[in-house]
């Protein structure tokens, strides 16, 4: 039975519905991370007891698919959810010893994808390209200026996200440190940090806190991460540059690689310090070379 991209309208949610499957133990969740490669059968364990969501770098062209349907009611060993111009689908076996294969186009590409019921199933997998895997000369090549600010707006909509279709951010790491760096007379809070690992890329979302009675101006293009005795310097931010007097602003900051090209590997569970370059406001309308 095949299956097309534009036939395949089904919420991701419908994946948690039961299907008459005996109840058992919950099995297991690992996550994975693959690099595409059109020349390889990528092989997905699944299990009748939570859906295995599937995640591409950008929207899927078109899929389909054998032994696999897109509605309960229709009769096959898997049930697949997927809406056109998503980015991720999710496979759930509905029956013991279920299999299952997967044709999906990306970008004028086919990528095969076999599912088989195990003990041990995959609760999610990250496909992306292979050039951010650190095999690249140039970080600046891998993570363009688009990749970021697409890190951005997934960072800004992870909680929307989350609570829609938990299983899409499963392959995001995601802390909440709270650390604090303190000035004279203004704080800025770490209140979230995102880890997007084949960009090696972390998000940062901060709170700027102006305790003083003159406002606070700063250079957005200028913020920086200290960890540890290492300075990483913001690769693009979203914040105002503003912050007036008694009162609290926000803003993303998203930092990538290390200064000399390669990955950092940053844990989320680092102690991060925000460097802020603060400025008159005359100087602030000035933009350095």
């Amino acid at each position: 039975m095949e299956l097309r991209a534009y036939h395949l309208v089904m919420l991701a949610a419908v994946l948690a519905l039961g299907s008459g499957v005996p109840a058992r133990a919950a099995a297991p969740v690992v996550v994975r991370q693959f690099p595409l490669d059109e020349r390889t059968v990528y092989e997905i364990p699944i299990s009748a007891d939570a859906p295995t969501t599937l995640m591409f770098p950008s929207a899927l062209t078109a899929i389909e698919g054998a032994n696999v349907s897109a509605s309960p009611d229709t009769p096959a060993p898997v049930l697949l959810a997927y809406t056109p111009g998503r980015t991720f689908f999710s496979v759930r076996a509905l029956e013991p010893g279920a299999r299952a294969a997967v044709n999906v186009v990306w970008k004028n590409k086919t990528y095969v994808l076999r599912f088989a019921v195990s003990a041990e199933p995959y609760g999610s997998v990250t496909f992306y390209e292979d050039a951010l895997a650190g095999r690249s000369p140039s970080l600046q090549r891998r993570v363009t200026p688009e990749v970021l600010l697409s890190l951005l707006d997934r960072a800004k909509n992870y909680a929307l996200v989350r609570s829609q279709y938990p299983e899409a951010v499963q392959q995001i790491e995601y802390a909440t440190p709270g650390s604090v760096s303190f000035y004279r007379d203004y704080r800025v809070t770490v209140e979230e940090v995102f880890r997007f690992d084949p960009e090696d890329t972390l998000v940062f979302r901060l709170r700027f806190e102006n305790t003083g009675e003159t406002e606070v101006i700063y250079q957005p293009q200028r913020l920086a991460v200290r960890v540890g005795g290492n300075v990483y310097y913001g690769a693009v931010a979203d914040a105002s540059g503003i912050v007036p007097a008694k009162a609290t602003t926000f803003g993303y900051l998203a930092i990538t690689g290390t200064p000399r090209g390669g990955r950092a590997n940053l844990s989320i569970k680092n102690h991060f310090s925000v460097i802020v370059a603060r400025v008159e406001r005359d100087a602030a309308l000035v933009v350095p070379n």
